[in-house]
Formats: C-alpha cells, structure tokens, sequence
C-alpha cells in the first residue's frame, strides 16, 4: 500500500460520483441477478466466485469486501463466511478427507477442538494435538498428515508458535498450513509473509468491533485452495449476509485506533493487577517477563485488548466476579465494551488451573481506564475481605 494504512483503511472504496455523492457505498441484497444477455450469463457462470453470480454465493457487496480483505493481507484470493468458526470447518472440511491426519495446536479455541474430536473423527479424520515444542510438532508427522493448524496466540493462555520455524518443517513435507489469525488482525501479524499457506480471522471480534456483526475470512496465496475452499463453503450452503461485509467495512475504519486504545486500556490494568497480593498469576503478552514475550514481539506488531488471570481461591467466585459493574459477563471479545469469563473449566486452561485459583479472560474495552481499575479494584476488596 502506498498510504499508510490508516488513511487506506478509512477511504478504501469510497467512491461518491458513483453512488450519487453518498459517502459509503450502499448495501447490494438480492437472490437474483439478471445478466444483460445469454453471452454475460455464460461469463458469469464460468467466473462464478469471482464475479457477481447468485446472491447465495456471491453479489457485489459481499464480492467488494473479499477483494478489500485480499489487500490487506497482500493474498491472492479470499473466501468470506458467515462466522469465524464456520471460516475454520470448512476450511477443513475442504481439504482433508477419510484417513487424512492433522495437527492442531493444544491451545486452541473450544469449539476447534471439538469439531476435530467429534465431526472429523466421524468422517475417518484423525487429529493429533501438540505443544508449542518443535520436537513435540515434529513426532507426529507421518505420510498421512495433511494439515498443521496454528492459533498463535492463542485466545486463553496466548501461548506463541513460532511461525518460521513451523513452516519449515512443513513446507519440507508438503503439509499445508493453516493459521487462526484472530488475536492479532492483519494490522499486528501477516501470517501469509511468514510461508503460512492459508490465513483465517474471525472478523466478529477486533475487526467488525461491535460485538454485533457475524462474519469469517479465509486468506491464501494460492488460487487453487481458494477456489477448492469457495467450492466446499458454496456446497454446504454457507451464507454472508451483504450487511455483516457492509459492518466489517466500517468497523475497518476505525479498527486501528480501537486497537490502540483496548492496548493502551489492557497495559494500564495489568500493571493495577500486578500490586494486588490476591492476584496469583498474569498472563500478557507485552510483559517482559511472559515466557513468549520475545516470540511474540518476533511476530506481531501491535497487542489488544486480551489479559487472563487467576486469583487464590479463598471463597466462592461469585463474591468477586458478581460486583462487577463495568466488565459484563459475556463471550467473544473484540467490542467496545469490557468483558469477563471464568475460564476454569475451558479446554486450554484445563491443563494449569489448579483447585488452588480461580481463572479469568478479561477484555479491556474502551472505557475509561480509571473506571475499569476502579470497577476491579472494588470487586477484588470484596472477595479479600
């Protein structure tokens, strides 16, 4: 991009002479589009997944925003699906088959690892899970493995992988990559410019910003997984909705300076965090003293809004986490506001909470920061006392 890549966001595709001076460009819905003659109708249905064809698949909306996400992640084509998980199953779906094997990352999101423990195993499917240890990777690729599938960092525990080396012992394999890019967004991380073969986000979270907008991006380099994908996503009958690409557009916009701010919001609360005696264990990538700090600053350029913690179990959660006031209980993250989850119980969590601490993901919104201390300041006061 030859503007920085705040001013490209903020005016990508606005073009008022064509849409009677509007500001925006307004949102396509149809089911039906009537082709000029039997020759466009012909072209369109030869080029259907990347023209405007049949509004299930593809119209002019829905068409723009992929062409937009192509170029911020500098790929070759992209794929949008109705959510960030559905962008991962078919995926999935599409490239591996009966006896096919694929690793995944111990620290992925929950729902992954059940799609792959339960809907992969009934198609014959085998997964492995593994550490972010090189060796622990490289003892369960065999002739049958097809797949290694990152989340890094990952969206509990932000444990880092470290990408190069990862694609390396891959690429030597011909084992395809797949790589959750969620946490960072393509303002903080490219996977595609580290060899990764296919890039993935769920543009509900940071991206739309709102915490009301559904939608998926799968991002490769290769036109020939693209189009393998696109085939699977159009045969399952997955759907964007025109609105959710109109969403995502304008959370784009502004999508750097919220980043920027849930950053500057999420370093002002852990470092309240750390004084607190009740407080057991923080874990936050920008801290010097996280085991993945270096990995992830070899990366990713920009953090977010994402900090778990755990507190010594004393008494019952609920004295804690129910006085509250400005962190809500609620899933997901990426919106404005901030948000609170115990993670106790959740998949890549299980293996260090201890009967000895409760377990915590918090997102830090926008609010003011002073607010947000206050708020846990008083709510930690009450489960000490």
């Amino acid at each position: 991009m030859g503007k920085k890549i705040r001013t490209e966001t903020i005016h990508y595709g606005v073009n008022p002479e064509t849409h009677h001076g509007s500001i925006s460009d307004p949102i396509y819905k149809n089911s039906t589009l009537i082709f000029k003659n039997y020759k466009s109708f012909l072209n369109a249905r030869k080029n259907r997944f990347n023209v405007p064809y049949y509004g299930r698949i593809s119209n002019y909306t829905t068409r723009r925003f992929e062409k937009l996400s192509s170029k911020l992640y500098k790929a070759k084509n992209t794929v949008v699906t109705s959510s960030g998980l559905s962008a991962i199953t078919i995926t999935l779906l599409s490239l591996l088959k009966k006896d096919d094997e694929i690793l995944i990352s111990e620290n992925c999101y929950e729902p992954v690892y059940n799609f792959a423990t339960h809907e992969l195993k009934k198609f014959g499917i085998k997964t492995h899970f593994y550490s972010s240890k090189r060796k622990n990777i490289e003892k369960f690729i065999n002739n049958k493995t097809k797949i290694l599938y990152i989340e890094s960092p990952g969206s509990l525990n932000y444990e880092v992988l470290d990408l190069k080396e990862i694609v390396k012992i891959c690429k030597k394999k011909k084992i395809i990559t797949i790589m959750d890019n969620t946490w960072s967004t393509f303002l903080g991380c490219n996977p595609l410019e580290n060899g990764v073969d296919i890039t993935i986000e769920s543009l509900t979270k940071y991206f739309s910003g709102h915490s009301d907008n559904f939608l998926g991006l799968i991002a490769s380099n290769s036109n020939e997984l693209a189009k393998t994908i696109k085939t699977t996503s159009v045969r399952l009958g997955d759907y964007v909705s025109p609105e959710s690409c109109f969403h995502a557009t304008k959370g784009l916009k502004t999508l750097k300076l919220r980043i920027e701010k849930h950053s500057k919001n999420a370093e002002k609360v852990f470092n309240f965090l750390k004084t607190k005696n009740i407080v057991k264990t923080i874990l936050y990538l920008p801290d010097k003293n996280n085991k993945f700090h270096d990995l992830w600053k070899k990366y990713h350029t920009l953090s977010n809004g994402l900090i778990s913690f755990s507190i010594h179990n004393k008494k019952n959660v609920n004295t804690f986490i129910d006085k509250l006031n400005i962190f809500k209980i609620g899933f997901s993250w990426g919106g404005y506001e901030s948000l609170i989850i115990p993670i106790n119980n959740l998949k890549p969590t299980k293996k260090f909470s201890k009967n000895t601490e409760y377990w915590f993901r918090i997102h830090v919104g926008l609010e003011s920061s002073t607010d947000l201390i206050n708020d846990l300041e008083r709510a930690l006061r009450n489960y000490e006392n």
